[in-house]
């Protein structure tokens, strides 16, 4: 046995799966590079059934089965262990991306390995009772993250509690200094900066308010793609990011409460929260909030002197 080569070859077989699972997981924000980091993937997937081929010339694999079938395999890996990893980030698409490559997973692993040892029987046994439990599964998984998450319709009144107010008109603030105004002026204004990058990520993510006091916000977008803050209660963001799901979703991303900053410039909202409780804010550029860009604001009561 030849380690250092089949050590190598165990390195790209799974550094392919890692690849292929990035794309699936990340392709919703990022498309053209989805592509080609899957490409990549099962391109390193190939090179290690080759090199592995090469470590164990006994196993009886043609090359049509080495790509054809490393193809099915690194797919199917890259979907299970990608849709596994971000659940919480999207359950939706994962509900259907764990099971596809499951069976994906599945078939290769037959087609490559078992074919002519194993009986299809117990193959079709195995695989028809494992499948319901990774689609049961699953679907426990989508009910519990869609409860914490996405959910219901799309109206904006935020900063207040009115849940059948109608959607009013897009106006993202301008990038650069101009600011949306939604405050008293009469009350001392709080200043707060908040970042934010290619991470998808909120920096601070988690922060505090006080009803009634008005919040200069300024986002700072250090990252290379657009980036917007939408504020308003939970409900209202779970229900956006659910509306943000459905088709022609971009032509109805209609808010007042938001700011755009484009890739090095910054934008400034000021806002008041009208009453205390537990507030959200959220990106909703395509694929941002699915990937984690989401925070917590907690409003207090104003303290009586």
């Amino acid at each position: 046995m030849n380690f250092p080569l089949s050590h190598i070859a165990s390195l790209c077989k799974y550094t392919g799966i890692s690849f292929t699972a990035g794309s699936i997981t990340h392709g919703s924000f990022s498309s053209e590079r989805s592509y080609l980091t899957a490409a990549i993937g099962i391109c390193i997937y190939l090179l290690g059934g080759i090199l592995e081929k090469a470590v164990h010339p006994d196993k009886n694999h043609s090359w049509s089965d080495l790509l054809i079938i490393g193809i099915v395999a690194s797919i199917g890996l890259g979907f299970f262990t990608g849709g596994l990893q971000h659940f919480p980030d999207s359950p939706a698409r994962s509900a259907w991306v764990v099971p596809t490559g499951f069976v994906m997973s599945l078939l290769a692993l037959y087609l490559m390995e078992g074919k002519g040892r194993v009986k299809l029987s117990k193959v079709l046994t195995y695989g028809a009772l494992s499948l319901a439990v990774v689609i049961g599964a699953s679907y426990i998984a989508l009910n519990y993250f869609n409860a914490q998450g996405p959910s219901q319709s799309h109206d904006h009144g935020h900063g207040q509690t009115d849940k059948d107010a109608s959607p009013p008109a897009h106006e993202h603030g301008q990038s650069g200094s101009a600011a949306v105004t939604q405050s008293a002026s009469s009350v001392p204004m709080r200043e707060l900066l908040i970042e934010v990058d290619d991470t998808m990520r909120f920096t601070p993510a988690v922060w505090s308010a006080v009803a009634g006091e008005p919040v200069r916000i300024t986002l700072v977008n250090k990252g290379k793609v657009d980036h917007e803050l939408v504020i308003g209660t939970e409900a209202e963001i779970l229900r956006h990011a659910k509306d943000m799901t459905t088709p022609n979703a971009a032509t109805s991303h209609h808010h007042t409460n938001d700011i755009l900053a484009k890739p090095g410039q910054q934008a400034e909202l000021v806002w008041t929260f009208k009453e205390a409780g537990n507030y959200a804010m959220a990106c909703f550029e395509t694929g941002h909030y699915e990937a984690g860009m989401k925070g917590v604001v907690t409003v207090t009561t104003p303290h009586k002197h």
